[in-house]
């Protein structure tokens, strides 16, 4: 639906299960909240591809590459290796955020219908949009720990701010499914 409360293409008749195939493309404005979410995966972004580029001529040849579940580097290789957590994320971040622009094609866990299909695209593009900014801000956590290990201010990546982490991804999905649930 628009702004004018329409849909921008074909609809879907009331009670009826659309498929993907036939299921409209509806304008979904972002919210300040969305482009708040969105904010902090491109400031966590910037933040992953500046602190290797600050970092990168005082590292040494030899980096930390791997860590193990305590924390501990296991894994050691050159230092051009510090631009793969940040190239991974990009790829992530922008692959996630431009699926979040086709809610028309994903699964949702209830039956759509033209009560519902406006807030269900909704719940499904601000999910997609908090698990990539939750990735992004732990992969640039990741990166800043691996630098501090490098140059030996720690021994080993904490990783009970990377469990927070990931029990707010899960959290977030955790979240979404009741909303989707609850307004189905």
């Amino acid at each position: 639906m628009g702004k004018s409360g329409k849909t921008s293409s074909a609809t879907v008749e009331p009670g009826m299960d659309s498929t993907r195939k036939s299921r409209p493309r509806l304008d979904v404005p972002k919210k300040p909240t969305d482009k708040a979410i969105e904010l902090v995966g491109y400031g966590a972004l910037l933040l992953l591809f500046g602190l290797p580029a600050i970092f990168y001529f005082s590292l040494p040849e030899t980096i930390p590459i791997h860590f193990g579940i305590d924390g501990v580097p296991d894994g050691y290789g050159p230092r051009g290796m510090i631009w793969l957590l940040p190239g991974i994320a990009f790829l992530l971040y922008a692959g996630i955020m431009w699926l979040a622009n086709y809610p028309h094609v994903f699964n949702y866990p209830v039956r759509l219908t033209t009560d519902n299909i406006f807030r269900q695209y909704r719940y499904a593009q601000r999910s997609l949009r908090i698990i990539s900014a939750l990735v992004v801000v732990m992969f640039a956590f990741l990166k800043y720990m691996s630098i501090q290990v490098t140059f030996g201010q720690l021994d080993a990546i904490p990783m009970w701010p990377v469990i927070i982490m990931l029990a707010a991804i899960f959290a977030s999905v955790g979240v979404y499914m009741y909303k989707a649930l609850k307004d189905g």
